[in-house]
């Protein structure tokens, strides 16, 4: 269970568990982009204080607007490739391995941790919930996020 004074293992968990995944099927690790990270820790917190669960935030911002934002996708002569995996668990759902775990089973977030042509990625944790999940247990929210930047 995610506690604030945990953050970094429970992110460098996730990256273990998503890496040892890509192993298995034959893939490259996905190495820790400091913008991605970024953004993906400003998500999670983002959903946490205005209390939603989605990819897009209630103002319409999209993971291709966080990652311009974060300055991953630095120009608009760059082509780029994106995915992302969110996820919101308590008590023992709450774990690293629990939450890969579930986007394994989940065809789409396993697609996106599984994406050969993804090369970089962000880890976002935070050991609270939005306020309308959860029905006041403790928890974590998660965001991961996928790329790679070609390069013109």
């Amino acid at each position: 269970m995610p506690t604030e004074e945990d953050i970094a293992i429970v992110r460098a968990a996730i990256l273990c568990l998503v890496n040892r995944e890509r192993a298995r099927a034959g893939e490259l690790p996905l190495r820790i982009d400091g913008r991605m990270q970024l953004a993906s820790q400003r998500h999670s917190e983002e959903m946490v204080a205005q209390d939603y669960f989605e990819h897009d935030s209630p103002s319409g911002q999209s993971v291709a607007d966080r990652m311009r934002s974060s300055g991953y996708i630095y120009s608009d002569r760059v082509g780029f490739e994106l995915g992302e995996n969110i996820a919101w668990g308590t008590l023992s759902d709450a774990t690293p391995a629990s939450i890969v775990e579930a986007w394994m089973a989940s065809p789409g977030h396993r697609e996106n941790i599984l994406e050969r042509r993804y090369a970089d990625t962000g880890i976002g944790v935070v050991a609270h919930l939005p306020a309308s999940l959860g029905e006041g247990h403790r928890g974590a929210v998660y965001t991961q996020d996928f790329g790679r930047i070609v390069r013109p």
